[in-house]
């Protein structure tokens, strides 16, 4: 049974931890393509599917926001980007064509992670997996941490 690839649309200026996140998804074999605005982004979501839309908050056309009844339409899961002075944050909005909006948000760190589930849950499989450090850590002989989910 041939694999089906999982599909990421990036909306927007790509962010440093958003590129790092996107290569490491790829190497997965994840799909991504990315778009400048909401219209190019609008156009593109006629024509194909995706299961996880990134999208900056504010865009040359207008806001994030106003693609939300697509993309529910389409049972994906789009998070869109606040900018901070060094950083960003995530911000659910939906989840599998879910409107989560007031959910509690992501920072660059659990962004992968968070990605990783949701593209896991498309297919089924229960995919986790360590922040980078923690596998260096690992790998090196230093213990984990426990955690309250572990």
């Amino acid at each position: 049974m041939p694999t089906v690839k999982k599909s990421i649309l990036l909306i927007g200026k790509p962010w440093p931890a958003t590129q790092t996140v996107l290569s490491r998804l790829a190497d997965c074999g994840w799909n991504s393509q990315a778009v400048a605005s909401l219209r190019e982004a609008e156009i593109l979501m006629k024509t194909s599917s995706f299961d996880l839309i990134l999208a900056d908050e504010t865009l040359p056309d207008g806001r994030a926001y106003a693609i939300t009844g697509m993309v529910v339409r389409r049972a994906a899961t789009l998070l869109v980007s606040i900018a901070l002075s060094e950083s960003c944050l995530w911000l659910p909005v939906v989840a599998f064509g879910n409107r989560v909006l007031g959910s509690r948000a992501l920072n660059p760190e659990t962004l992968e992670l968070e990605a990783q589930k949701i593209l896991s849950a498309c297919d089924g499989k229960d995919f986790r997996t360590l922040p980078a450090h923690a596998n260096r850590l690992h790998r090196a002989g230093i213990p984990r941490r426990k955690t309250a989910a572990a």
